[in-house]
């Protein structure tokens, strides 16, 4: 057997999602989160986070490069959980000691070839060794392979650094032997709210048709007729007998148009307000406990470890 499938024996890591694992109760869960370095600067996002399943201790944040200000290649790398803290009152990650450089020199994070080696190259990376270092990494690396605990036992896995900006608050707990039921009952509350159902739109335009109305109009012409007469000259003729100009005025009549606007029609808007009643139909749940003493020999008691009378027999 080789060295990495004596790895794969002692302690797989696993990925949290996907498993049958979930964050403790009071930590909070972190994948998604955005993770920054002190400077307030954007290096990526918490992709999932890897785990050991037999000590349920988390070891390393998936950290996904896409979107970081850091010119660095969009990928997935692994950050052990010791090397990370928790931002203290918003929901990020902080790189307080982690350089760009170095998460450069990380290898890429594949979950199907994940081993021992891989890890000693990341903590090379962390800790910036260099030839010398790399070859006492690999001594140890030989030595750390029979015991999977040894490995991890060291401050890059840590997990009370990285919580310790929110610290966990300590679990309530009841006297030993004391069990507390909660009784919890649902109420269904109804409301009513507005919600458009419909609306009427009224639009105005201007339409032309042509009109038509017959008139009869006057008109004035002058006519000049002179005719042979022949008689005495009477005193209104010696009147009229001296020079002078007689004018005419000629008139006629010519149509106008004068037009007025009347209104002749009204459109008014108004909105009716129906009511009616309405029966909504729900169900609430509420808990129910029923209480029965069972006498020691029932058969329906569970049977005590340290009770001499429990039946041992397979």
């Amino acid at each position: 057997m080789n060295t990495n499938d004596n790895y794969n024996e002692i302690n797989r890591l696993q990925e949290l999602g996907g498993s049958d694992f979930k964050i403790a109760e009071g930590e909070p869960n972190i994948k998604g989160w955005t993770v920054k370095d002190t400077q307030g600067r954007t290096i990526g996002e918490v992709d999932e986070l890897l785990f050991d399943p037999q000590s349920r201790k988390v070891r390393y944040i998936v950290l996904d490069l896409e979107g970081n200000v850091l010119d660095l290649e969009p990928r997935d790398v692994l950050i052990p959980i010791g090397l990370a803290e928790l931002h203290d009152s918003d929901d990020d990650v902080i790189l307080p000691n982690v350089t760009a450089e170095q998460l450069q020199s990380l290898p890429l994070y594949d979950k199907d070839n994940l081993n021992r080696d891989t890890e000693m190259s990341i903590r090379n990376t962390f800790a910036g060794l260099g030839a010398a270092g790399a070859a006492a990494g690999a001594a140890m690396t030989d030595r750390d392979r029979d015991t999977a605990d040894e490995f991890y036992n060291d401050e890059y896995y840590n997990e009370d650094k990285f919580y310790r900006n929110r610290p966990t608050p300590p679990p309530t707990s009841t006297p030993e032997g004391d069990k507390t039921i909660p009784i919890i009952k649902e109420n269904m509350e109804i409301g009513k709210k507005e919600v458009e159902t419909g609306s009427v739109n009224v639009r105005t335009r201007i339409v032309e048709r042509p009109v038509e109305e017959r008139i009869n109009l006057r008109e004035e012409h002058v006519h000049v007729e002179r005719r042979p007469v022949d008689r005495p000259v009477s005193d209104a003729d010696i009147n009229k007998f001296k020079e002078g100009d007689i004018e005419i005025t000629e008139r006629a009549e010519v149509p106008v148009v004068d037009k007025e606007a009347r209104v002749v029609e009204e459109v008014s808007l108004n909105k009716e307000v129906e009511e009616r009643d309405e029966t909504i139909r729900g169900t609430v749940r509420n808990t129910e406990v029923d209480i029965e003493k069972l006498d020691p020999n029932d058969p329906r008691r569970k049977a005590d470890p340290d009770d001499p009378r429990r039946n041992t027999d397979v």
